[in-house]
């Protein structure tokens, strides 16, 4: 689905909205009796507004300290989202965060890291994602913070470090008999060391030469300046006989979805978000890093502070007071996607035009 102007806050947030307050909307939702589908839909409704009050609430709180809020509002909205499957874990329980942090041990941004637990952040990750995280799984902030592309230029600022997320754009071609996808990958593109993903990226796609014509094929302006490579499926898809490209070729850029996020920009149609480790895949999409780093600026801004001191610690306060301003929409577009069960896109008005 796509929206015919850039993500807002109101829009967002009057959209989510439709699903806790309108009963016929809200009920769709849910299976079983009338009486069963009003019940979830009433849980479903409370957390949502719950959510909807911290998120706002949190606009107001100068500087990191909307963390805190921040994070309540997307636990909230998560628990509800995972109503439809998850209820018997939710409904008149306490579940855990899924991640744990130890505040009082933290002495450096640089060295902390989260543990994955059984809970909300575990479930979220298994139904968006389609895949299992391990019980103990090491999440290091350093490497998390390297998977969120709207804090690269702070990242870079505090400690030089490296954004590892890329622009993708898709475009889809045909000649007479087959059909396939040629994905455009923008700086810094795969990281070198990465082989993982790597490995991943070369079973289903070879890098070739730079197409004739790419901006008009690919829908970009003259003014796109970004180096970027091309990359051609392996994978090809049948078109004899067929005068249009097969809908089935848009899926064939799913062969690498454990590399892949959902776009918080307009600036390209996805994103290629490498896997948290170099050695082993473990997918780590910006969605879901943007969550475990609300949730640890959160843990330290109730219990340690100190680490955000921008006398002592000039740099962390810097950085985690972008990551509370520049984090608080694209949450709110995964949250949209999740809860709408379909990914809604953003292009403002005349950004097709090029």
């Amino acid at each position: 689905m796509t929206v015919g102007e850039s993500a807002s806050v109101a829009y967002i947030l009057e959209t989510l909205g439709t699903h806790s307050e309108i009963a016929k909307v809200g009920r769709a939702r849910f299976p079983g009796t009338i009486a069963e589908r009003n019940a979830l839909w009433r849980e479903f409704r409370n957390y949502t507004r719950q959510a909807i009050s911290n998120f706002q609430a949190a606009q107001l709180v100068p500087n990191r300290s909307a963390a805190l809020l921040y994070y309540y509002a997307m636990m909230n909205f998560a628990k509800a989202e995972l109503l439809d499957t998850h209820a018997g874990n939710i409904v008149d329980r306490r579940i855990g965060h899924g991640l744990s942090f130890s505040p009082t041990a933290a002495k450096t941004v640089s060295g902390d890291a989260l543990i994955v637990r059984d809970g909300i952040f575990r479930l979220l990750y298994e139904r968006r994602l389609g895949k299992t995280i391990r019980i103990g799984e090491r999440l290091p902030v350093a490497r998390l913070l390297t998977q969120i592309p709207e804090i690269a230029s702070q990242l870079s600022t505090v400690d030089g470090g490296t954004c590892q997320v890329s622009g993708l754009f898709q475009m889809l071609a045909r000649d007479a008999e087959q059909a396939w996808s040629l994905i455009a990958i923008a700086d810094p593109g795969i990281p070198s060391g990465n082989n993982a993903t790597r490995k991943l990226l070369a079973r289903n796609f070879e890098e070739v030469e730079r197409p004739p014509d790419w901006r008009d094929h690919f829908a970009l302006s003259r003014a796109f300046s970004r180096s970027l490579t091309f990359h051609e499926s392996l994978r090809k898809i049948d078109a004899r006989g067929v005068n249009a490209i097969p809908v089935s070729t848009t899926r064939i850029i799913f062969d690498i979805d454990d590399i892949l996020g959902t776009q918080s920009s307009e600036d390209s149609d996805a994103w290629i978000a490498p896997s948290l480790y170099k050695t082993r895949m473990l997918p780590m999409p910006p969605a879901f890093a943007r969550y475990a780093l609300t949730y640890y600026a959160s843990s330290l801004v109730r219990y340690k502070p100190q680490m955000f001191d921008s006398q002592l610690h000039p740099e962390q306060a810097y950085l985690f007071d972008a990551i509370a301003r520049e984090l608080a929409v694209p949450m709110l577009q995964d949250t949209l996607s999740a809860i709408s069960q379909k990914t809604v896109l953003f292009r403002r008005a005349g950004s097709w035009r090029t």
